[in-house]
């Protein structure tokens, strides 16, 4: 029997040699700055000349005392001045870099039209993400860079699943014990970051976050691989280490960081300057007491701010959680006569007051301040994506077909009035 070739069809995929392979422009799906990046950009430039000696803060925190109302032709007062204060502060040196190979360097300058984003620009750009995550993470901590502080004590092994974690920034105010301080402690640590485990000023091992929340689920819990054996154990410290070469502690963000915030708020000592020395060296107001933060208690820190300060409360940073149960508490105390006039937003706010919220606020925290009483210098330009590949110096690396791009962020944060600034602590949080 006679046959013919049946009916075919030529389809799209038969010549897709013929077709180019297209893509996108670059979608950012994630948040890349921290907004803590900014947080501080309308403080006040601190009046000084920067210099690699000594950098000294003069501070009028002492009462004047004295005054006599006295008879006609009687001894006049005592003759008495009492003394300014003094701290000091340094500068800190936040360091990132990059690499690409001279073969990317020619692509750059001949090839661009085969680029989606310039590689170089992408590598800019997220080693600017990588420096205002190390502002905002710090911006809330001590100078100590303490991240995290271990709660219980683990077996042996390079690969540590499940290091349970607690006292944020190394403080018990943080413990870690509520859901959000779990959620809280896991932030601090992403997959990919290079810490360090340190147990009094001894470096354990270095070593990798490779599961933050644990891999097992467990809240409150991460996963890391060190480079050899370790054991975590109760009270370690765990902290950022991302330098090179370094197996010493000062490979490590120990003791590196700016002064934070709860540095200004609770530590006995604030640019070398001990409380014990200067009484009015201290936070204007503390509420630990906990529970639903409440109006009448921002009115009671704003009080005490402008009565061991004189300044007047303008800024508020509070945590996402205190937010949300601030809103559903007021919410809850609204009577409304028609549903229909009924916002859905609910809004919380004072007229003079600037609030801020992120997630690297720390959980139950509602911390009010003057925007004087916190001051900074920076001896670099802040580096911000615009920026590109042209604000970071480049070196050639030895014997190899690769240039490293490096910036340095060098900047100080100064705390001008601890009375100034005031917090509550151990607040509600609503999910």
């Amino acid at each position: 029997m006679a046959t013919n070739p049946a009916p075919a069809n030529t389809t799209v995929s038969n010549l897709s040699d013929l077709s180019k392979k297209t893509n996108t422009d670059v979608m950012v799906g994630i948040r890349r700055k921290t907004k803590e990046y900014a947080l501080f950009d309308d403080t006040p430039d601190e009046k000084i000349t920067p210099s690699g000696n000594e950098m000294r803060l003069v501070l009028d925190i002492n009462y004047q005392t004295g005054g006599s109302y006295i008879p006609d032709g009687g001894y006049e007062d005592q003759a008495t001045t009492v003394t300014p204060e003094h701290g000091t502060f340094t500068f800190v040196q936040l360091n990132k870099r990059y690499s690409f190979t001279t073969l990317a360097k020619g692509f750059d300058a001949k090839g661009r039209a085969g680029y989606i984003q310039r590689q170089i620009q992408f590598q800019a750009i997220k080693a600017v993400e990588a420096i205002a995550r190390k502002v905002g993470v710090p911006t809330y901590g001590f100078s100590t860079a303490t991240v995290a502080v271990v709660k219980t004590t683990n077996s042996a092994g390079a690969a540590q699943t499940d290091i349970e974690l607690k006292n944020s920034f190394g403080t018990t105010l943080l413990p870690g014990t509520s859901a959000a301080g779990k959620v809280y402690n896991t932030n601090l640590f992403r997959v990919g970051e290079p810490v360090a485990l340190v147990r009094g000023s001894t470096v354990q091992d270095f070593g990798v976050v490779v599961a933050s929340p644990a891999a097992s689920g467990t809240a409150g819990n991460i996963d890391v691989t060190f480079n050899g054996s370790v054991t975590p154990t109760v009270g370690d410290l765990l902290v950022y280490a991302a330098a090179v070469t370094d197996t010493a502690l000062t490979g490590t963000d120990t003791n590196r960081w700016p002064v934070g915030l709860l540095d200004m708020l609770t530590s006995a000592s604030v640019h070398g300057l001990a409380t014990t020395d200067a009484p009015e060296w201290q936070a204007g107001y503390a509420n630990t007491a906990g529970g639903r933060m409440s109006y009448q208690v921002q009115e009671a820190m704003a009080n005490a701010i402008d009565n061991l300060s004189g300044s007047e409360m303008n800024r508020v940073i509070y945590s996402q959680g205190v937010r949300r149960d601030m809103i559903a508490g007021e919410r809850a105390a609204l009577r409304y006569d028609n549903s229909s006039q009924m916002d859905w937003n609910g809004e919380v706010g004072t007229k003079g007051v600037k609030y801020f919220t992120s997630v690297l606020v720390p959980p139950g925290m509602f911390i009010g301040y003057n925007n004087d009483a916190i001051g900074k210098k920076m001896l670099s330009d802040k580096p911000d994506y615009e920026g590109g590949p042209d604000i970071f110096s480049l070196d050639k690396v030895q014997d190899k077909g690769a240039v490293t791009a490096s910036f340095d962020f060098i900047y100080a944060r100064i705390c001008n009035s601890r009375r100034g600034i005031g917090y509550a602590a151990n607040l509600t949080e609503s999910p």
